[in-house]
């Protein structure tokens, strides 16, 4: 049943999909995929708080608005000027600038092609390799994936060559311009092949003048046998941003995926889907997250780890500091199947609320179906300690910096594990500014 008060943009974008000139929405060998997308959003419209995997996250206030398609003019200066603040500052690394889905190679700095390929999705897009990897059984039932597959048009497909190891991290920034409400919804495609490594840091920041922003995006990641990829996700955003991403990341034998994910106050939206596939055996996988919640802030995180064969590790830890009136949602799955012996999965999730107002909801999750396995899971929810702030005070510290130094700790596990020192300085010097702007409200 589709909600009434979202059904004014529902039916917007069913007229979009059915009016759009043929072959708009359904190019090539994507036709169906488009049509069988479109027809699963069209009979269940929007998610709800009604379904599970979205019971403490309901949409429908964030849909209400009226969102345009059409993508407008752009200030060339006022992008430039969005680039340079973007840059992280004292990293020496390759540079992908996308303006609205869009590459833009001539604000781009990339390595010569034998070393990294960057294509227009749209240009691999009927491709044989790229039906390949299009397949996602996961998101199965998943509208927002459905109404991305249907509708997108732009992104970038990225491929690391076989045995090519990056000598520079790959900071990719999208950008996003408008004069209006806008929904973009980009497609992007990375594929790390054999004995390859590389370290991406994904970033995303809006143009938009005080107009609201719905960005529902998917990100699809093959990581090939004796593979190495890092990914760092910075979700620093204006407060009119909503932002939506699914991130579905296959695994096969050998490899090994590094996931940083950092939510900071700023966005009144953050959905979250990470959905890692360990599809060989001694791969690999670490998710690290941290998430800042304040103001009226919804920040919700859900990730899947599927354990399909043996002899495959992952870990999984994430934090969260909850202000104000900010509401987080984690949920974290864990599956291990049959055939997945000698599995090594352990996850922990903690909570650090420092306003009684603020509320979290906590969910973490193990089905194992193997009998030979080692996995464990936890979660906390909690504030200060104060013997800990007590013990600070009576050396001497004064509460503000008590506080902030108990804060810091807490956030401690995942910001050490960073080892390129440039992002660790330039994500610790976000998290501190923030820290700074939001617990000065409490103190």
């Amino acid at each position: 049943m589709v909600n009434q008060l979202t059904a004014p943009f529902y039916n917007q974008l069913i007229a979009e999909f059915e009016n759009a000139p043929k072959g708009e929405n359904t190019n090539g060998d994507l036709s169906k995929s488009r049509e069988d997308a479109f027809e699963l959003f069209k009979a269940k419209g929007f998610p709800t708080s009604k379904d599970e995997d979205w019971k403490f996250t309901n949409l429908t206030p964030f849909l209400t608005d009226t969102f345009s398609l059409t993508i407008g003019d752009t200030d060339q200066q006022e992008v430039k000027k969005a680039i340079i603040s973007a840059t992280i500052p004292g990293l020496d690394a390759w540079l992908l600038v996308l303006l609205n889905g869009k590459i833009q190679f001539d604000l781009s700095v990339l390595p010569e092609v034998d070393q990294l390929i960057v294509l227009p999705l749209e240009s691999v897009i009927n491709t044989e390799s790229y039906k390949n990897y299009i397949t996602c059984k996961e998101a199965e039932g998943n509208r927002m994936y459905a109404l991305n597959t249907a509708f997108f048009t732009d992104g970038y497909f990225l491929e690391v060559p076989k045995n090519v190891v990056l000598d520079k991290p790959v900071q990719i920034i999208h950008l996003y311009t408008a004069s209006e409400n806008m929904l973009f919804q980009p497609r992007h495609l990375i594929v790390v092949n054999e004995n390859a490594k590389a370290e991406l840091i994904d970033s995303a920041v809006s143009l938009g003048n005080a107009q609201r922003v719905l960005m529902n995006s998917v990100t699809q990641v093959t990581v090939k046998e004796n593979a190495n990829l890092i990914q760092y996700v910075i979700q620093d955003n204006a407060a009119e941003d909503r932002l939506i991403n699914y991130n579905h990341i296959t695994q096969e034998r050998n490899s090994r995926y590094d996931n940083f994910m950092f939510n900071l106050p700023g966005a009144e939206l953050i959905r979250n889907n990470l959905e890692i596939v360990l599809n060989g055996t001694a791969t690999e996988t670490h998710l690290l997250g941290l998430y800042l919640v304040a103001g009226h802030q919804l920040t919700d995180n859900h990730t899947a780890i599927h354990h399909r064969f043996p002899h495959c590790d992952s870990n999984e830890i994430y934090k969260g500091v909850l202000l104000d009136k900010g509401k987080a949602v984690f949920n974290g799955k864990v599956f291990v199947e049959r055939p997945a012996q000698k599995t090594n999965a352990f996850q922990q999730n903690n909570n650090l609320l420092l306003s009684d107002k603020a509320q979290v909801f906590a969910k973490p999750q193990l089905e194992i179906f193997a009998d030979d396995v080692k996995c464990s899971h936890g979660c906390t929810v909690g504030q200060f300690d104060p013997e800990s702030l007590f013990y600070l005070r009576s050396r001497g510290i004064s509460e503000e910096s008590s506080r902030k130094l108990l804060v810091e700790a807490f956030m401690f596990d995942v910001t050490q594990k960073i080892e390129n020192e440039a992002i660790k300085d330039f994500v610790q010097s976000l998290i501190y500014k923030k820290m700074e702007n939001s617990l000065a409200t409490i103190i």
